[in-house]
């Protein structure tokens, strides 16, 4: 093993998601779409809400990260799904590929060395990459705790 990591090496270890706990697709592996809807008692949200956020809340990070004309989303009410479950397989199976292909695409700016990652990014009011990708893995890593809690509430872990 190298005796000292650049901060990309460490941010892309930190935005595969297992260095201390279950990664994402560890925590959705096995559960069916009809599950993801059950309401749990005393859980404020179902596995799909969860999910869904997770989605949206990364596309809009990495749309502020590479977008100069980012428009901010409103929030509680955009980062959130409208419904508790999803309406269909597909939809649910799109969501959880949209989350993967999300992480690849942090990945890919992180990797990309004419990317600094310690510069504001213009169109922001301080933010750079590194609290951005931090952002995505601090953000995912609780979403992810609570799709494991509800599942093992729910005698599916």
């Amino acid at each position: 093993m190298k005796a000292q990591k650049t901060v990309r090496e460490l941010l892309l270890e930190q935005l595969e998601g297992n260095q201390a706990h279950v990664d994402f697709d560890q925590a959705v592996q096995g559960v069916s779409y009809k599950q993801t809807g059950i309401k749990v008692e005393g859980v404020p949200h179902t596995i799909w809400e969860l999910i869904d956020h997770i989605r949206i809340a990364q596309a809009d990070i990495l749309e502020f990260c590479r977008n100069p004309d980012y428009k901010e989303l409103d929030w509680p009410n955009d980062y959130w799904p409208e419904h508790s479950s999803p309406p269909d397989k597909e939809t649910f199976e799109q969501s959880i590929r949209a989350i993967r292909d999300g992480i690849e695409e942090m990945k890919a700016l992180i990797r990309d060395s004419k990317n600094n990652l310690r510069k504001p990014l213009p169109h922001g009011d301080g933010q750079t990459l590194f609290r951005e990708a931090m952002l995505i893995v601090d953000h995912n890593a609780y979403h992810i705790g609570q799709i494991v809690q509800i599942r093992r509430m729910m005698g599916i872990w």
